[in-house]
């Protein structure tokens, strides 16, 4: 076996692991960067790029048919066909771009998926690579069901490539991807339904706000189903049966169930136990550097990394602190930093900080800001009728603790109350701002009347 050397081999080529090879590279380490799956990693080949394509394209058609009786005047209706040839523009040469890049730049890439073979050393295909450092960046992958006939699911990048639209879809998750795909599948007139194992859906963002999303999702055809674990899927007459709830009692008849029930950190097939690697809650083990636990020559970043959040800028931040540390050796750590992230359903919803039973939980002191804002102008104007806040206010600083927004520019909004947060700034501060208007911005000031 042909054995050759490098300061640094990057396995995956995604967010995090781009990342860390290009500035590896740029301080003139010599990279190997391996890829099996498409080089650019989920993000924009089967995640939050083409997602959002497809989001966006379904956003469009509500918001035009909201206007109905202020000017505008027939209906908007999602072409599949077209739809999935124009998200094809975004994703399909993507991959050899992406590679010729890193090649252009002197990085040796790598399409046979790579294996520990020692502590610093990688077997990919009948090569053997050696390395000083070695940063995993693998990603994550569905979280598998292990029910019976649980081969006739099918995945949310199955569902990002269908070339035509099913008429009745199951999804089985109550998370971002159930609650995303399902709103585009709806708005493009597929029958809807999303089935979940507990009671409570979106539990990352506020309970309220959720509850409000999916009543506004109901009404658009989507039916949901609490307290309902999957048991069984079997073929049906052409169709697909998945049978659900205690002991399997509930049926649900769809042409196809995706399974929409989490990812997990992608380490199989690394075999880690030959690299020394250990893991921890199903992800790589890793200190405050981003360095194993168990191998300091590995390092990781990203969603392999179970106790993270899942999140591509999240990603891009570790990716930087393990790229200074294997250039610089191991004295960075990651700054303690607020997370905004949006749900991009139609309204968008989206939250920074803390969630209010999380406030409770920590015994802190604080004000709840909240309300129904379908009634404002800025969401009158556009026929949003499914829009709302809610702000926790700490008592002794009146600085917020947590904020989450449902509405129209939810997302960006979001970013706004982040920044606060970063920087301290107080919520007389914000009521007191100049914000241009009339915006989505100055629309702020109106939560804190």
């Amino acid at each position: 076996m042909k054995t050759r050397k490098f300061d640094v081999i990057v396995l995956g080529s995604g967010v995090a692991g781009g990342h860390v090879a290009s500035r590896c590279h740029k301080s003139g380490l010599s990279v190997a960067l391996l890829e099996s799956h498409g080089f650019g990693g989920t993000c924009p080949l089967h995640g939050c790029e083409p997602k959002k394509v497809m989001a966006d394209a379904a956003e469009t058609v509500e918001r035009f048919n909201n206007t109905s009786g202020t000017g505008p005047t027939g209906s908007a209706k999602l072409d599949w066909v077209e739809l999935m040839r124009f998200k094809r523009t975004f994703t399909d040469d993507l991959p050899d771009k992406i590679r010729t890049h890193y090649q252009n730049l002197g990085i040796q890439t790598f399409t046979t998926a790579g294996k520990f073979a020692g502590p610093n050393t990688i077997v990919s295909g009948d090569e053997l690579l050696e390395a000083a450092h070695v940063c995993i960046a693998t990603g994550s992958t569905p979280r598998e069901l292990q029910i019976p006939g649980h081969g006739h699911l099918s995945s949310s990048n199955d569902f990002l490539a269908m070339p035509t639209l099913p008429e009745r879809i199951v999804f089985i998750g109550g998370g971002f991807i159930a609650f995303e795909l399902a709103h585009i599948a709806a708005a493009a007139g597929a029958q809807v339904t999303i089935v979940h194992r507990s009671e409570r859906f979106l539990k990352k963002f506020d309970a309220d706000l959720v509850q409000r999303l999916t009543g506004h999702l109901e009404k658009l055809g989507v039916t949901f189903h609490r307290n309902c674990p999957p048991h069984s899927i079997e073929e049906n007459g052409g169709a697909l049966l998945l049978k659900a709830g205690e002991d399997g009692r509930q049926s649900f008849t769809a042409d196809a169930i995706f399974n929409a029930a989490g990812r997990i950190p992608a380490l199989a097939g690394l075999d880690l136990p030959a690299g020394n690697v250990d893991t921890r809650n199903g992800g790589v083990a890793v200190n405050a550097y981003m360095q194993s636990l168990s191998n300091p020559c590995v390092f990781a970043a990203g969603d392999v990394i179970a106790e993270t959040m899942p999140l591509t800028p999240v990603a891009s931040v570790e990716a930087e602190v393990v790229a200074k540390n294997i250039i610089e050796g191991p004295k960075h750590t990651m700054s303690p930093d607020v997370t905004p992230f949006s749900l991009f359903t139609y309204p968008p919803l989206a939250t920074v900080g803390m969630l209010e039973e999380e406030a409770q939980k920590q015994g802190m002191r604080f004000d709840v800001i909240q309300g129904d804002s379908a009634g404002w102008s800025e969401y009158q104007r556009i026929g949003q009728t499914c829009a709302g806040f809610k702000l926790l206010v700490e008592k002794d600083t009146r600085q917020l603790l947590g904020a989450h927004v449902l509405g129209d520019a939810a997302e960006e909004t979001i970013n706004l109350f982040a920044l606060a947060m970063r920087k301290k700034v107080d919520v007389d501060e914000l009521r007191s701002m100049l914000w241009a208007y009339p915006s989505f911005g100055y629309a702020m000031k109106y939560m804190f009347r």
